[in-house]
């Protein structure tokens, strides 16, 4: 699930997310634009933040499985 996606449906602004993972709310925007890819620690942070809901493949652009099993063949 893309990060932007996850943030709209916990009704979480920026600033709220940031200061979870603990980072500047104008990363938790770039990250959420694709302008900037989390570094491993934050990646993790963000992965146990969301309950595994933002992998590290949804910020790469990589179908996660169940993507990948509702596309068409």
């Amino acid at each position: 699930m893309k990060l932007a996606t996850y943030l709209e449906n916990e009704k979480l602004t920026d600033a709220a997310f940031a200061r979870l993972i603990g980072v500047e709310r104008q990363a938790v925007g770039r990250y959420k634009l694709g302008e900037r890819f989390p570094e491993k620690p934050i990646l993790l942070k963000i992965y146990e933040a969301t309950g595994g809901q933002v992998t590290a493949n949804d910020f790469a652009g990589i179908p996660s499985a169940s993507e990948q099993a509702g596309a068409p063949a």
